[in-house]
């Protein structure tokens, strides 16, 4: 390479500026603009393990899901009475640990995640706020989800809305981290490992946020919430992470009626449009690409100029 003060003296002809101007143009043209990365959504607040289970630790080895394979989210209710204190939540989670444990002989209390009629959210399973641990459910677990559990009993009678309202929260956030697909009409794939619903090796298609009853023979979570698990919930976790709904399609407009013919315009001649001859179309085409590289040219010569005359000393 030429040292500067060698560059700036070579002399500058026509083809030289022509040259130039051009590949400054084409460096405008095609310089790509730099994506801007999308921040992360923040957590809600969640009870970690601690402030409920009291040193209570699992019985048995859990398993971690792979995050890839973290594919939909799992709704379970508990169905026990409603009408906890919120201060009887914790005794309520450990009541949960102990049957869970003990009748079902599952490793944990089953559930990543609950979510109380107060609108708290609390971690289950251990470790679930920093990985994706497998949980356990009536029926079988299918896996490739995360479970979340609302406290109560809701076959007849809907969740508050202080509790719909963090349930979605949670949901938004899960679907975050993990990288699940939560748009309208969106669906997770995968082969089942064995539930009384799905045998073992079946593949299963199912909404991204789903019900339990989806998964496994059972009435969980409930005939009041399972409908707005579709109709609500997932709506809700959709418009806080920002994914817009389903396109609804646009009816073409009809087509104006034509006027009736009236005596005036029957006895009026109509002219016929002027054809354009071939050899005028070809003459107006032959113009286009030269009249388009000539404007690219010209802001390169343009650009070049400028970058010229600056460096071009003045007389004092």
């Amino acid at each position: 390479m030429l040292p500067t003060r060698d560059r700036l003296n070579v002399p500058l002809t026509r083809r030289t500026l022509i040259a130039a101007g051009a590949a400054a143009a084409v460096t405008l043209i095609t310089c790509p603009t730099p994506a801007q990365a999308q921040p992360a959504l923040e957590p809600p607040p969640i009870h970690p393990r601690d402030d409920w289970a009291q040193g209570l630790q699992p019985v048995g080895p859990l398993s971690v899901e792979a995050p890839e394979d973290v594919r939909f989210l799992l709704i379970h209710h508990s169905a026990t009475p409603n009408g906890d204190l919120a201060e009887q939540i914790p005794a309520r989670i450990r009541g949960f640990f102990n049957y869970h444990t003990n009748e079902k002989g599952w490793p944990d209390v089953a559930y990543n995640f609950f979510v109380d009629p107060y609108g708290g959210l609390w971690e289950g399973r251990q470790g679930s706020l920093d990985a994706p641990v497998m949980g356990d459910a009536t029926g079988g677990s299918q896996g490739f989800a995360l479970l979340v559990c609302f406290i109560g009993d809701f076959a007849t009678e809907p969740p508050t809305p202080e509790a719909m309202d963090a349930a979605a929260r949670l949901l938004a956030w899960l679907a975050s981290v993990y990288g699940i697909d939560v748009a309208e009409g969106s669906s997770a794939h995968f082969v089942s490992r064995g539930s009384t619903l799905w045998p073992a090796g079946v593949e299963v298609v199912t909404d991204t946020i789903a019900g339990h009853r989806d998964m496994s023979q059972t009435s969980c979570p409930g005939d009041a919430l399972y409908p707005l698990v579709r109709a609500e919930l997932a709506p809700a976790a959709r418009q806080l992470l920002g994914t817009p709904p389903a396109a609804t399609p646009t009816p073409a407009p009809e087509p104006a009626p034509e006027p009736l013919p009236t005596a005036a315009t029957a006895s009026a001649t109509t002219l016929p449009s002027p054809t354009p001859s071939p050899q005028s179309d070809q003459v107006a085409r032959a113009w286009v690409v030269p009249a388009t590289i000539a404007g690219v040219v010209g802001v390169g010569v343009g650009v070049t100029g400028a970058l010229l005359a600056s460096r071009i000393p003045t007389s004092r």
